[in-house]
């Protein structure tokens, strides 16, 4: 990159994550209005008067868990999932002080802060009982307790323990006036514990339903009581149970028991409780909060926050000296900082002790800081000339959004029905909106009011495209059809108005559609594309298809073997092969394909970004408007993965010209681009979070090196780079074959061109352990034969090194053939020609044969002995392929493999057990 301009910089989050317990908390003192919450697998300090968002940037999963200091200066984050890790954050630089990695096998489920600021308690999270087995016997998956005392220099814990309580844990506390004493609790049984110089030691009272003469519910939350031996439980059924230490001959003067049962939330869950001064403070899933003092004598409450089912609650820093509980007594109503609830609606309310005397319902509601969303995002449209961007979702809203102003501007709900795509029309006049049962609503793009409704798809509409005159508007269906709309009069009657008709649909795969985009022909015209997970490219005849003719297609083309294809776009950026309008192609191969649509074959292959699976968005980055075009473009991608990325135009496989950064914790569910290029919006599905992302392409600018050549990327992709044994192989090929060429008996005099003929290639790249099948031998002489045709203008029958070095690594396969592959194969052979003899994944001798000499790129019986040769030195096929043969044999017997036995690691390296044959 250049210098210190990041490519992609995160500057806002929409959303946070509303289901975390605890998960929101208020930073405000004297000297600040501020929240904190986790969004994704950041975290955000938002000051609310200044409407400024501090993000925390670090984790690589989704945030688990998070706390709090009581003097609000230190933040502290952890994740769950590979790698885990713990952050202690210092709140008002928003930068970390501390991390720790693995603090946790899995990760974090649950921790809390001292009252002194110094010592931290984490619960390790459960992962799936039982799947990661400890290397040394154990078990990883007992659940830990670890208390750390971060403020020193110690790598781990102070102490950990296991919870050998037989109920996983989710919740954990320090007593507010000793942090050697802590409680915890699962569902349902609760944990005391000590620490003292032995460790930790811990008690779990027994548990029994006729001890309480009551059914009591799971538990919550439990907090010790500060200047009592009192504890409490609440539970899923609105009580709280009192702990405290009783006199009885069977039990440890400091053992606690249950001594009783306080209804407090009667019929809902009580779901968080906080402790300030002599005040119990409690939530619950009514959305009610309530005040009680220590004796559980109601004191104050707020039941018109109307804000949904609630999961946090945070206080303000109180004034130093001032004890709340005393202050309201005093004063005769309440008095307490001001705090904030977070619920699972995804709103975040702001409320002061004052709501509690307001007279009017109206009043008494609280201040809406942040809207959040309740569930995932999978629509997502840019508008194509303002500062918005539009999101639906499982929700049934469909919500516009001003991300200059970052506030939402407009919200449609439509009942019973979840949104599952969508797109705007050039002139941002219309949003169409897919659902998951098949609607499609044409929505204005200003209004969001509904134009008009189309139920013609039978299941979830995935992908909606209009053209570039708004004449045309396209939508593929789960249900693997392809829908056309038209703006016309009705009936092709001149005389009535235009309105969206439908034209027809058609079932262009046979397997689900990967990506549907419209461009512009040539002409002028728009085109209509479609990729399918059956590896075919169809072209629509949008001008001939009608409501009585239906839809007409131009070209329906297989065009992949093996690879699926991902996503795809008009192209008109050249590249290798000069081509100005083509579709562009990603693979789950990692692999561009450059398909012209004139000739419908495949002209360029190209090596994509590897930085987080296989490509699923593509789009051009437009450029900012009047800027320069200094003809370099940018093309974004996103992944299903975490990651999104910018690859700089014009394409050449370079692995230099890409970047990716993790913008979500998880999938991502949606990408897209504003319209003056500055910003790349994404959408992370589950982790209810919309993300905005600064695009600075000057940070992904690759400077030539003065002194390297345009080929010295692609060396150093080959295993040992220009200097290793490798690449010495590839020259002396390289080499031979120009000998091979000229004759290898000839007298006359050696002519050695640096190049070789083009059909020297297919024999060349099997030397190098790359095997290609008869198609793409024919992309690869195809592409070759165009090498210089941008300078030139003319085709080539010769290739030259350096251009060959560049072929070889965009064409070979990014991962080897393993075993894995091999078995997948005979499993597919053992399929077909199921007659109820072979085992599963063995085949037939005939079955192999009928298969390898009909069935896709044929091999005659000579060829096929030919092969046999050359493989094992025999030709006699009976002799050769058993009875019956399975995928282990055929590797090593046939194929000669070393060991097909042992995994073959997929290391983005051609495989180890590639066959080496001689180029005879």
């Amino acid at each position: 990159g250049a210098g210190d301009v990041e490519a992609l910089s995160l500057r806002w989050v929409f959303g946070f994550n509303k289901d975390i317990v605890g998960g929101v908390h208020s930073l405000t003192d004297e000297y600040r209005h501020a929240i904190f919450y986790v969004a994704s697998n950041n975290g955000v300090i938002y000051d609310t008067v200044n409407k400024t968002q501090k993000i925390l940037q670090g984790h690589a999963n989704e945030i688990t868990a998070c706390c709090v200091s009581e003097d609000k200066r230190w933040v502290v984050t952890a994740d769950a999932g590979p790698d885990p890790m713990l952050v202690v954050w210092d709140s008002f630089t928003g930068l970390p002080v501390k991390t720790v990695n693995r603090p946790a096998a899995n990760g974090v489920t649950a921790m809390d802060i001292s009252a002194d600021g110094k010592h931290l308690v984490t619960l390790s999270r459960d992962e799936g009982r039982n799947d990661h087995r400890d290397p040394t016997g154990g078990e990883a998956d007992t659940q830990v307790i670890s208390i750390w005392s971060w403020m020193t220099d110690a790598e781990g814990p102070v102490v950990s323990a296991k919870v050998a309580v037989g109920d996983f844990q989710h919740s954990v506390h320090f007593a507010l006036d000793d942090p050697n004493q802590l409680v915890s609790n699962g569902r349902k049984r609760v944990v005391f514990w000590t620490l003292d110089e032995e460790g930790l030691n811990y008690y779990s009272p027994p548990m029994s339903q006729r001890d309480f003469k009551q059914v009591v519910g799971d538990f919550t939350v439990s907090h010790l009581l500060p200047g009592t031996t009192r504890a409490l439980s609440a539970t899923t059924d609105g009580d709280v149970i009192l702990w405290d230490q009783v006199v009885l001959p069977e039990v440890s003067s400091t053992d606690r028991r249950a001594v009783k049962v306080v209804k407090m939330h009667p019929g809902a869950a009580l779901t968080y409780i906080a402790i300030l001064d002599n005040f119990i403070v409690t939530a619950g899933a009514d959305g009610h909060v309530r005040f009680y003092d220590f004796e559980f004598r109601v004191v104050a409450w707020f039941e018109d926050l109307d804000a949904g089912p609630i999961v946090s609650l945070s206080f303000a820093r109180g004034l130093p000296g001032v004890d709340y509980s005393q202050a309201t007594a005093n004063a005769g109503t309440l008095k307490c900082p001001d705090f904030v609830v977070a619920t699972l609606n995804a709103l975040v309310i702001s409320c002061s002790a004052s709501l509690f005397d307001e007279l009017e319902e109206s009043g008494r509601r609280g201040t809406l800081l942040v809207q959040g969303n309740d569930a995932p995002v999978h629509g997502l449209a840019l508008h194509p000339s303002l500062p918005r961007f539009a999101i639906s979702g499982t929700s049934g809203t469909v919500q516009l959004w001003d991300y200059d102003e970052r506030r939402i501007l407009l919200m449609r709900i439509f009942d019973r029905l979840m949104g599952s795509s969508l797109a705007f029309d050039a002139k941002g006049k219309y949003l169409a909106a897919g659902f998951t049962n098949g609607a499609l609503k044409v929505l204005n793009g200003m209004t969001l009011e509904e134009v008009t409704t189309f139920r013609v798809s039978k299941d979830i509409v995935t992908k909606i495209g209009f053209s570039h005159d708004t004449v045309y508007m396209a939508t593929a269906d789960l249900d693997k059809c392809v829908a056309i709309f038209k703006w016309a009069p009705k009936d092709d009657d001149e005389s009535k108005p235009k309105e969206w008709v439908f034209l027809g649909k058609h079932n262009a795969h046979y397997r689900p559609i990967a990506d549907l985009q419209f461009g512009v022909g040539p002409d002028g015209q728009p085109e209509l594309v479609t990729i399918g997970q059956d590896r075919v490219l169809v072209t629509y005849d949008l001008g001939r298809s009608s409501v009585t003719g239906g839809i007409v297609l131009k070209a329906s083309v297989k065009f992949e073997q093996v690879a699926v294809p991902t996503a795809c776009m008009w192209h008109s950026h050249g590249g290798a092969c000069a081509l100005d309008h083509c579709v562009l192609v990603a693979t789950d191969q990692f692999k561009f394909r450059l398909f012209d649509t004139a000739s419908n074959t495949v002209r360029s292959t190209l090596l994509a970004p590897t930085h987080g699976g296989p490509l699923t968005t593509l789009a051009l980055v437009p450029l900012e408007p009047g800027a320069p075009d200094l003809g370099m473009r940018y093309l974004a991608y996103a992944t299903r993965g975490k990651v999104a990325g910018l690859v700089q135009l014009p394409l050449d496989g370079n692995p230099q010209k890409t970047m990716g950064a993790i913008c979500h914790a998880g999938e991502l569910s949606a990408m897209g681009v504003s319209w003056d290029g500055r910003w790349m919006i994404t959408a992370g599905g589950p982790d209810l979070c919309v993300h905005m992302v600064k695009i600075q392409t000057e940070g992904l600018v690759v400077h030539d090196d003065p002194d390297g050549s345009a080929v010295d990327p692609f060396m150093a992709l080959l295993e040992g780079g220009r200097g290793g044994a490798f690449v010495q192989e590839i020259v002396d090929y390289f080499y031979y074959a120009q000998l091979r060429s000229q004759g290898e008996d000839s007298k006359a005099p050696r002519q050695i061109t640096g190049s070789v003929p083009l059909t020297e290639l297919p024999n060349l790249v099997r030397a190098l352990g790359y095997y290609p099948s008869e198609r793409d031998v024919e992309y690869l002489v195809h592409e070759a034969s165009y090498m210089q045709y941008e300078e030139t203008g003319e085709t080539v029958d010769h290739i030259q090194f350096d251009d060959f070095i560049r072929l070889y690594v965009n064409h070979r396969p990014v991962f080897g053939v393993g075993k894995e592959h091999i078995e997948q194969a005979f499993q597919a052979l053992g399929i077909m020609g199921d007659d109820g003899t072979a085992e599963p994944g063995a085949v037939s001798r005939e079955q192999l044969l009928y298969a390898l000499e009909n069935l896709g790129e044929v091999l005659s019986r000579e060829d096929l002995e030919q092969c046999l040769r050359a493989l094992t030195g025999k030709a006699d096929v009976d002799a050769l392929i058993p009875a019956t043969m399975g995928a282990g044999e055929f590797a090593e017997n046939i194929l000669g493999f070393e060991d097909a036995t042992q995994d073959d690691e997929l290391s983005g390296e051609p495989s180890t057990m590639a066959v080496t044959t001689s180029l005879h």
